[in-house]
């Protein structure tokens, strides 16, 4: 547990010739909970891609659990960005779930003692989120926070020491984010956990730290949301006033709160008495 998760020092990555990040530094101690925000095309999805050695850096060093990327095998757990399954895919989730134990080129090989073995592990992956009951059903008959669930469960399904996901609540309503979030404080208990998001509502008391990522990296070792926080997720260089002015009257699209100080925000109790009934 000595060993940082991950260590970069100095990190660069160019798509043709174009620099998409540049003197990244981060040291993520084991067992942390990070959440990477950061506008779109700010080099997000490209860091996971460099973690799980599917993208080599141009320069500098990057360490994945004190091996370099690529190297860390079954050791870390992926849980992609687009997962959509076809209602005419008949596997089952128990099937789905197995096949985050699936190795190229070796299934063939398999005993009857070791696809039992990996049936056990596909169920107890399941009885972690919460599905066990539905192993048996096609995947594409469960909701869209179950389905999320189901590939969560994939993806933990060797013991991963370190867990990547790449926007696990984008496609799942408000209910199924809140629990999604609840399953996955849960597993930070044995594993640690990077969690790229686009939504900062992800960022509700089970992150640990946060790192902003737009072309370069800015970690910070606490989960409150600060003005600078904000500005650095939005891409914008607008840092003055409190998070909740930010949001409401920022450089945000379609601002759809009231102000901090209207009587209609949170029962009028920031409004003195001389503000109440003025809306902004």
């Amino acid at each position: 547990m000595n060993t940082p998760a991950i260590e970069i020092s100095d990190l660069w990555f160019a798509y043709d010739g174009v620099r998409v990040l540049e003197q990244v530094n981060l040291t993520l101690p084991a067992g942390d909970f990070l959440a990477v925000l950061g506008p779109n095309g700010g080099g997000k999805s490209t860091l996971l891609k460099l973690l799980l050695g599917l993208a080599r850096p141009g320069g500098g060093s990057l360490r994945v659990l004190g091996q370099s990327p690529g190297d860390a095998g079954g050791r870390i757990g992926y849980l992609p960005q687009f997962t959509q399954v076809s209602a005419s895919f008949p596997i089952t989730v128990l099937g789905a779930v197995s096949l985050g134990l699936v190795r190229p080129g070796l299934d063939w090989f398999k005993g009857r003692a070791e696809r039992r073995r990996e049936r056990e592990a596909a169920l107890q992956a399941l009885e972690r989120v919460g599905l066990a009951d539905h192993a048996g059903r096609r995947l594409s008959d469960l909701s869209g926070g179950q389905r999320q669930r189901a590939f969560i469960a994939r993806a933990i399904v060797s013991g991963p020491e370190l867990l990547l996901l790449d926007e696990p609540t984008a496609s799942v309503d408000g209910r199924s984010r809140q629990e999604l979030m609840a399953l996955l404080a849960k597993l930070n208990r044995d594993m640690t956990i990077v969690m790229v998001s686009h939504d900062m509502s992800t960022v509700d008391g089970c992150v640990k730290s946060i790192a902003c990522v737009n072309r370069s990296l800015h970690h910070h070792p606490d989960s409150r949301l600060t003005p600078e926080i904000f500005a650095e997720a939005l891409g914008v260089d607008q840092v003055a006033g409190c998070p909740v002015e930010l949001l409401a009257h920022g450089p945000v699209p379609h601002r759809v709160v009231f102000d901090h100080d209207n009587p209609d925000c949170c029962g009028g109790r920031h409004a003195s008495n001389d503000d109440r009934g003025q809306t902004s």
